[in-house]
């Protein structure tokens, strides 16, 4: 998948200082285990600044540079103010001891500004003086798609965040659960286990919506979740703020698609499709209607991946009744896209003008769907992770290149299906720098409120695998990255710009 037009040197800009402490720490690191990775480059030296270590305490001015020393502001021409007047003053104006030193320079030094000391407590669940204690929680779904150990490329970004002072003093630990994406029970069990019984501070997850209940996380045990599947409109509305997902919301994406599509949608019949119980459907219908489309069908798909048998057999009928409508557009609003284009594939109808919300050939062809027969598929969604990761943009590398060297997963950047893990990866370093840029902004008294704050109060913040990240409490999507249209290319299995 490519990435909509964005300029590396644009992406690079919008990193900020701060970040280059875990740079330096990172590369020590990995020197100790045998030196740069073949990818490395000066430019992607200077993406690696996502994936951060907690912000200096000293703030950087309007520029992004450090600011001088306490009482050495400087002029236009470099040169300090205490200088210029030196050189320009009287005998009267500087006065010097029997020294030889000035009186001026000795009150300077007098003056020098000592740096309070906060002593740390526990301030919040899961906050102690010591340590900040997170929850991570992973659906297995490896049954649909080889998404790699996702479990496992934590733990060394933990380590590499505690080997630079960790998070405004406090070390950071975690602790994990695991659960079948088919196993309900499970994943209350874990939310029990990580919210209830280990009372973590919040809860790094992968979740894809429509598999299990977030609010179990977010509404009954009031625990922040940064997710890195796409977001739930009713979990959203549930969550009082506290859910947060690292990638752009999947059907605003999509509605942002079908904008850019209104003049080939306009006087179109127009079949929509999905098993969405939360608004989504007339959502887009009543889009669709504004566009002067005329709506043939509004299917739901009832049955889910509980049974896959069950749920194809479903899927054959409804394909039937829309070869009766005649439709010219086939438009998806959710994940059920995965079952529709294989029943559309056994029935034939792969020259249908589709739309789909995801545009990764995983999520598309989970229940076997080859994407190569569809010559009229277009995917809406935020840029590749496979082909960020070949152009070894916003900090792509370097987030592969810690997880690489603490547990030799192999994660590449060539661009090609073989990489298909590499955007879960991604989306493991990006929830990651979310944690690290508002718990550090949050300051030493670490609380749920002061750390959603902190990002409604940061303004934009380096984020692996996006131009940047930000966070306001009408956006719960963390990253930048535009929507846009993508077809698919089967000899890169990937989506392409449209």
């Amino acid at each position: 998948m490519v990435c909509m037009p964005t300029s590396h040197g644009e992406g690079v800009a919008m990193r900020r200082w701060s970040w280059l402490a875990l740079v330096v720490v990172v590369a020590l690191l990995l020197a100790g285990c045998g030196g740069d990775s073949d990818d490395s480059s000066p430019d992607s030296a200077v993406a690696s600044e996502p994936t951060a270590a907690p912000e200096s305490t000293t703030a950087p001015d309007s520029d992004g540079a450090a600011p001088e020393e306490a009482g050495d502001s400087v002029t236009a021409d470099g040169d300090s103010e205490r200088s210029s007047t030196a050189e320009g003053g009287t005998a009267e104006e500087d006065s010097f001891s029997a020294d030889g030193d000035s009186e001026e320079s000795d009150a300077v030094e007098s003056e020098e500004v000592v740096e309070e000391v906060v002593e740390l407590t526990a301030t919040a669940r899961g906050v102690t003086a010591d340590t900040i204690t997170l929850g991570v929680a992973i659906t297995d779904v490896t049954i649909f798609a080889d998404v790699g150990d996702i479990l496992a490329r934590y733990q060394p970004l933990v380590d590499v965040t505690n080997a630079a002072g960790g998070i405004n003093g406090r070390r950071v630990e975690i602790i994990t659960e695991q659960w079948d994406i088919l196993d309900s029970v499970a994943f209350e069990a874990a939310c029990v286990a990580l919210t209830e019984d280990n009372e973590v501070f919040l809860v790094l997850g992968f979740m894809p919506a429509g598999w299990g209940s977030i609010f179990c996380y977010t509404d009954i045990n009031e625990t922040i979740v940064i997710n890195t599947s796409d977001l739930d409109q009713q979990d959203l509305e549930m969550s009082d703020g506290r859910l947060i997902t690292t990638r752009p919301y999947q059907f605003g994406s999509l509605l942002a698609g079908l904008e850019l599509l209104r003049s080939e949608l306009e006087g179109a019949r127009v079949v929509i499709y999905g098993a969405s119980v939360d608004g989504r459907i007339e959502t887009a219908e009543e889009l669709l209607r504004s566009f002067g489309a005329e709506i043939v069908e509004v299917t739901r798909q009832q049955i889910g991946g509980e049974d896959l048998i069950a749920a194809e057999a479903e899927i054959d009928i409804h394909v039937e009744r829309w070869r009766t409508r005649n439709p010219d557009w086939i438009i998806n609003v959710d994940g059920a896209v995965a079952g529709s284009l294989h029943g559309l594939e056994r029935a034939g109808l792969t020259d249908w003008n589709i739309v789909t919300p995801a545009n990764d050939a995983p999520s598309n062809n989970a229940m076997g769907a080859d994407l190569s027969l569809f010559s009229n598929l277009i995917a809406t969604g935020e840029p590749g992770a496979e082909e960020l990761a070949a152009q070894g943009l916003y900090g792509i590398p370097e987030c592969f290149e810690i997880i690489n060297a603490a547990t030799g997963q192999g994660l590449g950047t060539s661009g090609k299906a073989e990489d298909a893990q590499a955007g879960t990866a991604i989306e493991v370093c990006a929830a990651w720098d979310v944690f690290v840029a508002l718990a550090t902004a949050a300051g030493p008294d670490l609380t749920p409120e002061s750390f959603l704050q902190a990002g409604y109060d940061l303004g934009t913040f380096p984020m692996t695998g996006s131009p940047s990240g930000s966070l306001a409490p009408d956006k719960p999507w963390v990253s930048n990255a535009q929507p846009a249209l993508f077809v698919y290319d089967a000899e890169l299995d990937a989506f392409v710009p449209r």
